[in-house]
């Protein structure tokens, strides 16, 4: 049984700079295509009112899949 890996850290981001909300995403194994699209409704609200979020310390396999999908959001890692 695969043990629990943190894929990345997301962090709402308001309009002046302020960090208004920051979590681990985590879960067993790789991330798959659900986890990208929780990533995109997260952008999504976040965007709608006024916000940004910011994936940090972004795992590799992570990565790939928000770029294969074509997601613009902004990514650190």
């Amino acid at each position: 049984m695969a043990s629990v890996r943190p894929w990345c850290r997301a962090t709402i981001v308001g309009p002046f700079g302020d960090e208004l909300g920051c979590w681990v995403l985590s879960g067993r194994g790789r991330p798959d295509l659900a986890v990208v699209d929780a990533i995109a409704h997260l952008a999504l609200i976040a965007k709608r009112v006024g916000n940004v979020l910011v994936l940090e310390d972004v795992s590799r396999e992570l990565r790939a899949l928000v770029e294969l999908a074509g997601l613009n959001i902004e990514m650190q890692w």
